[in-house]
């Protein structure tokens, strides 16, 4: 049987994360210094894994975060547009609780089909993550990947890898710089960490 690993990473701390709000889209925030070493930390982490690709979302606090494990795996990152963050239209910049305000008076599954204006809804979101996911395995198989993205990313995947109900997805809220690592065997995803920060 062919086994592919997924390793999915958070992207290093951002003054964005600090304040608690959401970015904005195609937001040239940087890393913070905290951010930074956080990456390295995380870069010399998962040296040993001996990944074979390396996959990033577009937006600027992934990539710059991406480099870092470029540098350490001696692999070139390849930015999928496809991995990026939510986008919460004229919800962005707004700090989280305001939003989770929102969201908290909603059924499911208004929520799941909720489309801040000028955004995305959940729905739409997952709709163009899971493929993505789906065609980097299907590329790599028997392989182990490397793929750094955005908490709200990880978070909307957990219920494609974890073949849970989506309203469980609320339990998972990926920290900055965290590991989550999959393996994949034929149709069967088993879960090895989620969420481990023990490397900071």
């Amino acid at each position: 049987m062919t086994k592919t690993t997924l390793i999915l990473i958070r992207h290093g701390e951002t003054n964005t994360n600090v304040k608690n709000v959401l970015h904005m889209p195609n937001d040239k925030d940087k890393l913070t210094e905290k951010g930074t070493d956080q990456m390295k930390k995380t870069s010399k982490k998962i040296k040993h894994l001996q990944a074979d690709a390396l996959y990033s979302s577009v937006e600027s606090r992934a990539l710059e975060s991406a480099d870092f494990i470029s540098q350490s795996l001696d692999l070139k990152v390849q930015p999928t547009i496809e991995l990026k963050e939510r986008n919460w239209g004229d919800l962005s910049g707004k700090p989280w609780v305001e939003v989770e305000n929102i969201l908290n008076q909603l059924p499911l599954e208004e929520r799941y089909c909720y489309t801040p204006t000028n955004g995305e809804s959940w729905q739409k979101f997952e709709e163009r993550l899971v493929p993505a996911i789906k065609a980097i395995t299907e590329k790599n198989q028997g392989k182990k990947v490397v793929i750094v993205t955005h908490g709200g990313s990880i978070r909307a995947l957990m219920p494609y890898l974890l073949n849970i109900p989506k309203e469980e997805s609320f339990k998972y809220y990926p920290r900055n710089a965290s590991l989550s690592i999959f393996e994949l065997e034929d149709e069967k995803i088993n879960s090895l960490v989620i969420d481990d920060i023990s490397h900071l």
